[in-house]
């Protein structure tokens, strides 16, 4: 058997292509490699031996992975900033002694810092060009699968497809897979294409030429993808794009040019597009509402993120991420009470994460005292009050209905699915009609 030295140990440890940060059981820092030191701009000398805690509160840093990981006593990830106004993501694991109890922690860190390049687009062409910075914590193997994923993928060419329900932070993942890519510091340009009237979507797409159209520009107008060049867009809410539109998409994706309205030759793009969608694609193209050409063109790398409600143990995370956020922009110093805690764990959020920090920003506003207990959810309106006070039979029947829905898609007859379920088809039949999901 080989041993490797101490000597060839460090020469590893300092050229890996990520930073290494390790803390022992008490959050300590114990040392940082080389890598580390280069991409958040801190040296060793001025972390090591002080421990996480001390360094959040320090503002060295804004989170911890470390510190997520002592609390859950698994694995965990988060990104964060740096007092040298450095983006990392840090995914950290747990190292047990024979004990069962936690001796080390080992973060591998990577740069999710962008250069500046808001200059070098044109704000008058550009709808919801860049994605508020927010921070991703996340204790789940769903997520962390993500994670790791996104890391895997980000520097190749090829299209994304993020699902998920509305809320679940779609954008925020666009957002990492941008920053974790050779295209970082590129632009990335996100439209929703919701928000686009039918007949604006080709010139804010792929823009006009001088005279295209009466009222058009002298000058003409660049596209989005066109400002997108070597960058990275981002097509949210991908599924309301007109057919007729669709089809100029996939030309782009195949042939990567377009010919803008009124132009006479093509113009080329290297752009890596990133689409999501809140909806059922296939159940589009079987409607005839979407491309299926274009769908398995923009399915190549498929990331579906589960709802919070499937992810519980990210929860109670966010929701302390969120009152530290709310706390330093409202100047407080607000806690959530044990029992106030428990309850938002249990809540469904069919709202996703957006719904949790607009309740979490809403309860910092509008609590009397520094401790936020199940009285401030009085203050609380409209569909944050249903979350919090469903009865359980509604819970049992939302539940219910989104397996159904689950089922339809995956059985091809209601008596495949009374099988899997061990029930009667009259029973699924009834169900299905109960819940207004479509016959099969």
């Amino acid at each position: 058997m080989y041993y490797i030295n101490n000597e060839l140990l460090m020469l590893v440890f300092n050229n890996l292509y990520c930073g290494v940060y390790i803390t022992d059981c008490k959050g300590t820092s114990l040392c940082v490699n080389k890598p580390f030191e280069e991409m958040s701009g801190i040296s060793s000398d001025e972390i090591v031996g002080k421990t996480m805690q001390e360094l959040v509160e320090k503002k060295y840093f804004s989170a911890s992975a470390s510190l997520l990981v002592l609390e859950s006593k698994k694995p965990a990830a988060a990104t964060y900033n740096t007092k040298t106004n450095k983006k990392l993501l840090a995914r950290g694991k747990p190292i047990f002694n024979k004990n069962g109890n936690i001796e080390y922690v080992i973060n591998t860190v990577f740069d999710l810092t962008v250069v500046d390049y808001k200059d070098r687009i044109d704000r008058d062409g550009v709808r919801e060009s860049y994605l508020n910075e927010e921070n991703f914590i996340t204790y789940s193997n769903e997520m962390l699968e993500i994670v790791d994923l996104l890391l895997k993928i980000a520097s190749m060419d090829t299209t994304v497809l993020i699902t998920g329900e509305s809320g679940v932070g779609k954008g925020v993942i666009a957002s990492m897979l941008h920053k974790a890519s050779n295209r970082k510091n590129q632009a990335f340009i996100k439209i929703n294409c919701a928000a686009i009237p039918e007949t604006l979507f080709e010139s804010e797409l792929f823009g006009y030429e001088d005279g295209a159209f009466t009222g058009a520009k002298k000058s003409g107008k660049y596209g989005l993808f066109e400002l997108a060049n070597k960058g990275i867009i981002f097509l949210d809410e991908i599924s309301e794009i007109p057919l007729h539109v669709q089809a100029k998409l996939l030309n782009v994706i195949e042939d990567k040019s377009f010919l803008k309205i009124g132009g006479q030759k093509f113009t080329n793009v290297d752009v890596k597009i990133v689409a999501a969608t809140n909806k059922n694609l296939l159940q589009l193209v079987d409607e005839g509402k979407f491309r299926e050409d274009l769908y398995y063109r923009l399915n190549v790398i498929h990331i579906n993120i589960p709802p919070l409600r499937e992810r519980k143990d990210d929860i109670k995370p966010l929701i302390t991420y969120f009152i530290n956020k709310y706390n330093e922009k409202y100047n407080c110093f607000k806690k959530i009470s044990k029992s106030l805690m428990s309850i938002l764990e249990e809540s469904p959020w069919y709202g996703n994460v957006r719904e949790l920090e607009n309740t979490i920003e809403r309860l910092i506003i509008t609590s009397k005292g520094d401790l936020i207990t199940e009285s401030d959810l009085s203050l609380r309106s409209g569909r944050d009050n249903y979350t919090i006070k469903i009865k359980l039979e509604d819970i049992l029947s939302n539940y219910e209905k989104e397996i159904l829905y689950k089922a339809k898609n995956t059985y091809k007859s209601t008596r495949e699915i009374a099988k899997v379920f061990g029930v009667s088809q009259a029973t699924v039949v009834r169900k299905l009609k109960k819940y207004k999901i479509n016959n099969l």
